[in-house]
């Protein structure tokens, strides 16, 4: 309240600075340093600081603290005798997800040391959800939190927790204390724990705010501690200082225990909110002039305004591919080639229709285009357009007033004013990184190049794309395609993958056509044929219902491929088993999938899921759950969990295919905006149960991207 108070108190200042008719420069400048003050009190924020597994906390306990949604860190410690490799993801304010792979330093890997695994090591998935937040409060409230460490997995570290957290920002100040549960056998963690931090400089320069000293009471049960050599300690404190430098890099060393030294370091970057690393500046400004609406006749002929229009939406980012006139109606179809927002594209759209309209067309319906598919329209009327322009209304009014729409194909009776060819290519180039963890022959493996993309459109909107890759670094050539502990006694479906990698430095991934249509009212096709993999090809078809204004779409998909051979473009006639440890390989024709997809996007909360329900490729049936949450920039972080009948054991335990996925704007990197994108995914283990092929561009996806307000 009393910064409310302050707040209003210097506006009123303001006023009454800016409008007396006679006032002193010093009640000017007082109440500049009023509203100074306000500003510095809104943006105050006490440096945020992490554990040891990289979650919000001290050295190894947690504080109910949260970063801003979007951020990812990476991070390492070294925590005898442990070594931390970390990385935390913050989907939404409220949800943090954290992951590490812990090296059991010293600990030779009793089945897998002698193949060149070395130490042993464990991987550890957590996730921690805040009710609230001190920031949500101003640090007026504690914030609370509850999560689970090492809920996937060997689950050695397994601990429930709850934790509260109050900031007491004028003193620099921040405390949290907690409860931890665990099983005897497996938990490290239990019982009451508590950690603070002291920024003694929180309100100085931004080269020593940052410092913070840190204490906490340590809840780890060393004697039940999962390391074989156990260090037993009945010290309970942990004492150290951190390091935020703006508020992008940590550093930490502390005194564990009472009896070793520790250190961490770890980078944080907030890419949901980023702009990119190079300002736009080849983005042209919204179109204002030349602004030509003569009337369509001797003095502006139809060529006249069409080549007014292709030039002006070919600079500001749109590809014109047909229009079409009726009477005083005027249809246009193109494709957005720059921007990902859907209220941007509308906007430069807008600017351009109200600026070159021909004052005797009555209303101009864009059709907007992706993949040769027509995914919806906007009808604009002429005067809705001129008062637009004339700003005798707003941009909001102006969106009510002319909603997004089916595509509205122009009647039979409507002359083809203008027709463009589909570009029969386009050819593009980005890295490739696919990630192996856990292999025998080591912890972390990789295979690094680069893959050039053709793509374009046959006769009829056939699209097709090819792609090939090339290896430039890799570390796989000595990996064997059978799990050491578990073999899969599944269909090898997808365990082999490793197989297609090794088989030469060029491959041929993708080489696959599809065409889609929009059959109205919210109905789409798509047949797809080729090779839609570097390890599958075949046939393919989806149905999608999925209306313009809808944040809800069913659809239906299935699929008949053949597994590639290893190398070149053939197919392989027999698909490996394994009975045991004995390989068997047996004789057959096809593989199956087929899904009954549910869609459900909240545009407002920035995330979509997708339930699929079916058969996978390996003959198990069951779904597959996947959350995205994407940002206005383009970023979108993807989690996924795949349950079927496939009782695939691996420790004892069913395995259930799960992962998380990244797509990254490339242009972060431009000077442009741009649509392209770059792609990494990592499941948690490469196995043959709830493995889907890819078969293309989806509908989903495709339409989706074009209305992502």
């Amino acid at each position: 309240m009393r910064d409310i108070a302050l707040f209003l108190l210097g506006l009123c200042g303001l006023f009454q600075s800016l409008f007396a008719e006679e006032q002193s420069l010093e009640e000017m400048l007082s109440s500049l340093e009023i509203a100074a003050h306000l500003d510095r009190k809104i943006a105050q924020h006490l440096p945020m600081t992490y554990n040891h597994f990289l979650s919000s906390g001290y050295f190894t306990t947690h504080s109910a603290r949260m970063s801003e949604e979007g951020e990812i860190g990476f991070g390492m410690a070294s925590v005898p005798p442990y070594v931390n490799g970390n990385i935390r993801v913050q989907p939404f304010h409220h949800l943090e997800l954290s992951a590490n792979y812990r090296i059991f330093r010293g600990y030779k890997d009793p089945h897998l040391g002698s193949h060149g695994f070395g130490d042993y090591a464990d991987r550890t998935a957590n996730v921690k959800f805040a009710f609230f937040t001190p920031e949500q409060s101003s640090y007026r409230f504690p914030g609370l939190a509850v999560g689970i460490d090492d809920f996937m997995g060997t689950k050695k570290f397994k601990n429930y927790y709850i934790v509260g957290t109050h900031v007491f920002y004028d003193l620099g100040m921040e405390l949290s204390f907690g409860w931890g549960t665990g099983t005897y056998t497996k938990g490290v963690t239990r019982g009451f724990f508590a950690g603070g931090n002291w920024f003694p400089w929180c309100d100085d320069n931004r080269w020593k705010r940052g410092l913070a000293f840190t204490l906490e009471l340590d809840p780890t049960n060393y004697k039940k501690d999962p390391h074989p050599c156990k260090i037993h300690s009945d010290f309970p404190v942990n004492i150290g200082i951190k390091y935020n430098a703006f508020d992008l890099i940590e550093l930490s060393g502390s005194y564990i225990r009472g009896n070793t030294f520790a250190v961490a370091g770890s980078l944080h970057y907030n890419w949901g909110k980023s702009g990119g690393f190079l300002p736009k500046i080849r983005d042209p400004l919204p179109f204002t002039a030349p602004v030509n609406q003569e009337p369509l006749g001797c003095s502006r002929p139809i060529d006249t305004m069409l080549q007014e229009l292709y030039y002006t939406l070919n600079d500001q980012g749109f590809q014109l591919t047909q229009a079409w006139i009726e009477n005083n109606y005027l249809w246009i179809s193109l494709f957005n080639c720059c921007y990902r927002q859907e209220h941007i594209a509308r906007m430069r759209l807008q600017h351009i229709l109200a600026a070159l309209l021909p004052t005797n067309m009555d209303k101009v319906m864009i059709i907007l285009e992706s993949y040769g598919l027509p995914c919806q329209s906007y009808v604009y009327d002429r005067e809705i357009l001129l008062s637009y322009f004339n700003h005798t209304i707003g941009p909001y009014e102006f969106d009510l007033l002319s909603t997004r729409q089916e595509a509205i194909s122009p009647p039979d009776s409507a002359q083809l004013i203008f027709q463009r060819k589909n570009e029969l290519w386009r050819f593009k180039v980005s890295p490739r990184l696919e990630t192996f963890l856990g292999n025998a022959k080591g912890k972390f493996k990789y295979d690094a190049g680069i893959k050039g993309f053709i793509d374009g459109f046959l006769p009829y909107s056939w699209y097709y794309e090819i792609q090939a890759s090339y290896t430039l670094l890799s570390s796989i050539h000595h990996l064997s395609d059978r799990d050491f502990f578990h073999p899969s006694q599944l269909p090898n479906v997808a365990t082999d993958f490793i197989r297609y990698r090794q088989g030469g430095a060029f491959t041929w991934d993708h080489l696959y056509t599809q065409k889609s249509c929009n059959w109205g009212k919210g109905i789409f096709t798509r047949a797809a044929l080729g090779y839609f993999q570097v390890n599958y090809g075949g046939i393919a078809g989806e149905v999608l219902w999925y209306p313009a204004c809808s944040c809800m779409a069913l659809g239906v998909e299935g699929a008949i491929v053949k597994k590639r051979n290893y190398s070149g473009l053939g197919f392989q006639s027999r698909l490996r088993h394994f009975e045991g440890e004995k390989p068997i390989f047996r004789k057959y024709s096809t593989l199956q999938q087929y899904f009954f997809n549910i869609y459900i996007d909240f545009p407002a909360s920035h995330f979509f899921t997708r339930l699929s329900i079916g058969q996978f490729l390996a003959h198990d049936k069951g779904g597959r759950l996947e959350v995205t949450r994407y940002f206005d920039n383009g970023l979108r972080l993807t989690g996924w969990i795949t349950l079927t009948n496939a009782f695939d054991k691996i420790h004892g335990e069913n395995y259930y295919d799960r992962g998380v996925a990244i797509e990254v704007p490339l242009d972060f990197f431009f000077q442009r905006s741009s649509r392209r994108v770059w792609n990494y995914a990592m499941a948690a283990w490469l196995r043959d149960a709830g493995y889907a092929t890819s078969t293309g561009h989806t509908l989903f996806e495709t339409i989706n991207r074009e209305r992502r307000w």
